[in-house]
């Protein structure tokens, strides 16, 4: 009798908690060496994904390539959606190929991610270039001669009134702005929304923006480095803010605490570079199947190749859980 009451405890006890998703870090079927900026659509009962690819030693990226998936574990190549090769030597995003994203907007997909000449400037910041199409496998068709801006991570929110605003990083503050109508560039200047230190002090570095809205409210997921990494939040009841991040949570992080006690720094300079810990970076929340929700974000060791992990997470009002399962 008492062993009957006890496993009843412990499986209501399992219904309460959150079960870690299984696998972490994911790889099955992935680049070999590595994706980082991983981002995911899901679209008619498939996961489908597309991230920033780490080449191969002595190799270039091949462009950008489509996986997909039937249950976020094991991942299948579906295609190329736009190839180097087929990118002209002078063209502004022959190189680069980071932080892409697919979104279903207006009954087509749009593709956008940084590319720049490295032949011209291999040091300036990407420039962000965004491609449409009827198919999410592609073709894809370039709708932006001239980039859009200057910056990295670009991502789009389409709102419930049909706008679509644009957020994107650059020097460690985030930017935002309305699309024009045709979605080939922006309708409005730019406006920061966040920068360092804005909402916490020690805030040294912002990136990686996505945004959601939920019921009346506005979600800036970001990441955040100061003497390690964080993935936090904050709310706006408007798209472009002002955003409260004071009263918003920190979803995870993983600190120099998780580095060897020996490689510690003292970062007397506030910009000074992360320390060798583990890195999060990307955060995307996205509702798969059955409606249930989800956190997708890279981690990887300082120098080491960066993978893809995915966690469970509690949406409730007012309120955003998760529980990082990363090895």
């Amino acid at each position: 009798m008492k062993n009957k009451l006890l496993l009843h405890l412990l499986f209501s006890l399992a219904l309460l908690i959150p079960n870690a998703y299984p696998g972490n870090p994911i790889r099955d079927g992935l680049p070999e060496y590595g994706i980082r900026d991983c981002h995911i659509l899901y679209n008619n009962h498939s996961y489908f994904l597309v991230g920033t690819e780490i080449a191969p030693p002595g190799e270039e990226k091949k462009g950008i390539t489509l996986y997909s998936s039937p249950d976020l574990k094991k991942w299948r190549k579906q295609a190329l959606l736009i190839s180097r090769d087929s990118t002209a030597n002078d063209s502004r995003h022959r190189d680069g190929w980071d932080s892409p994203e697919l979104h279903r907007i207006r009954g087509q997909y749009i593709l956008s991610f940084g590319g720049r000449n490295d032949s011209v400037n291999p040091y300036s910041p990407t420039e962000i270039v965004l491609a449409v199409s009827k198919s999410i496998q592609g073709p894809y068709r370039i709708v932006t001669p001239r980039p859009i801006v200057k910056g990295n991570r670009f991502t789009l929110l389409e709102d419930t009134n049909g706008q679509v605003y644009a957020y994107w990083e650059l020097d460690g503050s985030l930017y935002g702005a309305p699309m024009n109508k045709a979605l080939d560039g922006l309708a409005h200047p730019p406006k920061m929304l966040l920068s360092p230190r804005q909402l916490r002090t020690d805030d040294r570095f912002l990136d990686a923006p996505s945004v959601l809205k939920l019921a009346d409210t506005y979600y800036l997921f970001y990441t955040v480095f100061k003497g390690g990494y964080y993935a936090a939040y904050a709310t706006s009841a408007s798209p472009l803010g002002p955003w409260n991040g004071q009263q918003s949570g920190i979803l995870f992080h993983r600190s120099e605490d998780q580095a060897p006690t020996q490689l510690h720094g003292t970062y007397t300079d506030p910009l000074a570079f992360a320390p060798p810990c583990e890195i999060i970076g990307n955060i995307q929340l996205f509702r798969g199947k059955g409606k249930h929700w989800y956190i997708a974000y890279h981690s990887e060791d300082k120098y080491a190749e960066p993978f893809l992990c995915i966690d469970p997470v509690t949406v409730a009002p007012g309120e955003i859980k998760c529980t990082p399962s990363l090895p």
